[in-house]
């Protein structure tokens, strides 16, 4: 379901018709991660292709922070910095999916191991209840089903009631089909003016905007 790349996991097309491999492929990952060891992180970040730019995010997938390199105008340029912002907030929203999951695999096994149920005093959460590996894995495709429909449904509203957001000093703007942030513009005068701190607080101000209007569809 996720690869392992530049930034650990990547969100990639898998099928699940093999529950063998499945299974196999679930062990392989939690092993790599640090097995029944293993606590998913409170948060993580991750980059886009270029590595110029970086975010983090915690585990609700908000952006807590945003690193932009002092030579991204060499780089990338202006044209490439509202890209390179969206797929590493992307990139690290995935890393942490694929973390939190591998977390409640680790504690199953754990469980398993122990002769115990699996902690309640976590938040609950989709796989908190007793299963086998292969069961959650398949969970997983199909809350991955469900958000992809949930998306493609949110882009069809998107066609009647597109939404436009921009950050302070008009240094980034942004756009939003069905409540989801499919796209950042870097305005080029402004921005090749402004400084890696300017840029910062304006992505984070854009993503914020964002996220407030995601939870209006989720």
């Amino acid at each position: 379901m996720y690869r392992e790349g530049r930034d650990r996991w990547r969100l990639r097309e898998s099928t699940f018709g093999d529950r063998a491999r499945q299974r196999q492929a679930a062990l392989a990952e939690l092993t790599e991660a640090g097995g029944r060891a293993y606590r998913a992180p409170e948060r993580e970040d991750a980059g886009d292709d270029s590595g110029i730019v970086r975010v983090t995010v915690d585990r609700s997938g908000a952006v807590v922070d945003v690193h932009i390199r002092s030579d991204w105008r060499d780089r990338i340029g202006v044209g490439g910095l509202g890209p390179a912002l969206l797929a590493a907030r992307e990139n690290a929203a995935g890393a942490m999916a694929r973390a939190l999951v591998l977390g409640r695999l680790a504690e199953q096994e754990r469980a398993a191991s122990e002769g115990r149920e699996p902690s309640r005093d976590r938040r609950p959460g989709a796989y908190a209840e007793r299963s086998t590996i292969d069961q959650v894995w398949q969970r997983l495709s199909d809350n991955e089903d469900h958000a992809y429909r949930r998306q493609k449904a949110a882009r069809a509203a998107a066609e009647r009631q597109p939404r436009a957001i921009g950050g302070p000093l008009g240094l980034l703007s942004g756009r939003c089909e069905g409540g989801r942030l499919v796209g950042i513009t870097a305005e080029p005068t402004r921005t090749r003016q402004a400084d890696t701190e300017q840029l910062r607080h304006a992505a984070l101000d854009l993503f914020r905007q964002a996220e407030a209007a995601e939870e209006l569809i989720a």
